[in-house]
């Protein structure tokens, strides 16, 4: 395991276990309690979009769900999206819903959670050799998590996931032609 990838949490988080999980692969998610009423109501969406991912990512990958857990930790405050680990996930709290939103917002949190559990095999289990190569693992989750959420019609209030692609690829396009535009792979001297 690369040590880039050690988790720890520690809080008082409440726990939300999975009945039945895809080859009992043991599930939960944690939240502040404060959260845990709004974040039982929208477990199935977490749970449902994993179950049918593992399988999904084992047949593309030809490889088993490689840890012995996998959960989802929200966490108060987190300055980014969402951050793969060996078998957990930390994902910002801001994704777990309190009001009603807009199908968009549901659909980016849809694929944080595809994007993240293709992470588990290609980003874990496989990881870029030096920090320079990060883009490789993110444009690669990024690509699959569509792909998976297309074949699976994991779209929950029929929303047209590719148009987050699309958005996302036109997004990428302008960027791209913009001053600020970068190479893909930077060197990266040191962390």
């Amino acid at each position: 395991m690369s040590t880039y990838l050690l988790h720890l949490s520690v809080g008082p988080y409440s726990e939300i276990k999975a009945e039945n999980t895809y080859k009992q692969i043991p599930m939960s998610l944690y939240c502040r309690q404060s959260l845990y009423d709004n974040l039982l109501q929208q477990k199935e969406v977490f749970f449902e979009t994993v179950n049918k991912c593992i399988q999904f990512y084992e047949n593309f990958f030809h490889y088993e769900f490689p840890f012995s857990k996998y959960d989802h930790i929200f966490c108060p405050e987190y300055n980014i999206g969402a951050m793969e680990n060996v078998g957990a996930i930390t994902v910002n709290d801001l994704y777990i819903f309190k009001d009603d939103v807009k199908k968009s917002m549901r659909a980016t949190r849809l694929s944080i959670i595809t994007h993240e559990l293709c992470h588990m095999w290609f980003g874990d289990l496989v990881t870029m050799k030096w920090w320079n190569d990060t883009w490789l693992k993110e444009s690669f989750a990024d690509w699959l998590s569509f792909y998976s959420a297309k074949h699976l019609d994991l779209s929950f209030d029929n929303f047209d996931f590719m148009a987050v692609f699309n958005d996302r690829k036109a997004w990428g396009y302008s960027t791209d032609m913009s001053n600020a535009s970068h190479p893909i792979a930077g060197e990266v001297v040191d962390t």
